[in-house]
């Protein structure tokens, strides 16, 4: 499977707003926008030459639906495993951003940009927008989920752009007993145009 910037979308997506099966029979990338799961679709198409399917509203609680867009293939989805995508529920899954990428100036930039359009968010009425970065970790995998934080963080110092310590809050416990927490930093204000000039910010 040859390494390039499509891979590295596909990739990084399934990192956060995809999910790649236990079983490895399909992987699926999740949006409330049709357009993004599109755009998507074509990048999959053009990298492997396969075909997804499209399945509207349904995922999300409430009223906004979320749609999917699922991959059925066991050898893809044994490809994208073997490049080190996390299978399962990522929670309670360790894991930690792909050496082939970490290598990669470029693949890691891409992988970082991915990754704040699935999980960043921006409060824009304040003088000095704060761009925040957040996932959820299960707390018995704290650890995992702190160095996979910080291997962000150190994409973006190699990018020269400062960044928050990293924050926990917000513990919650899942029906089936697992005590969930948040991890969260935010870029340093005064960098908020290097990140966006460097990383770019897609919402």
């Amino acid at each position: 499977m040859k390494k390039d910037l499509d891979l590295v979308r596909i990739t990084s997506f399934l990192f956060f707003d995809g999910h790649l099966y236990k079983n490895l029979r399909c992987f699926f990338f999740s949006s409330k926008d049709i357009n993004i799961l599109k755009e998507m679709d074509e990048i999959v198409q053009r990298k492997f030459k396969i075909k997804g399917k499209f399945y509207l509203n349904d995922g999300g609680a409430g009223k906004t639906k979320t749609h999917k867009y699922r991959v059925f293939s066991k050898n893809l989805c044994l490809g994208l495993y073997d490049l080190g995508v996390p299978k399962g529920d990522k929670t309670t899954t360790k894991f930690s951003v792909p050496e082939w990428i970490l290598k990669n100036k470029k693949f890691s930039r891409e992988f970082v940009k991915v990754a704040y359009f699935c999980e960043g968010s921006i409060k824009e009425k304040r003088k000095n927008p704060r761009i925040k970065f957040n996932i959820n970790k299960a707390e018995v995998l704290l650890k995992n989920g702190v160095n996979f934080i910080e291997q962000i963080r150190k994409i973006l110092k190699d990018n020269k752009i400062e960044t928050t310590e990293i924050g926990v809050y917000n513990a919650k416990t899942r029906k089936n007993g697992v005590i969930v927490k948040e991890l969260r930093f935010r870029i340093l204000t005064r960098y908020n145009n290097t990140f966006i000039n460097k990383i770019g910010w897609l919402k």
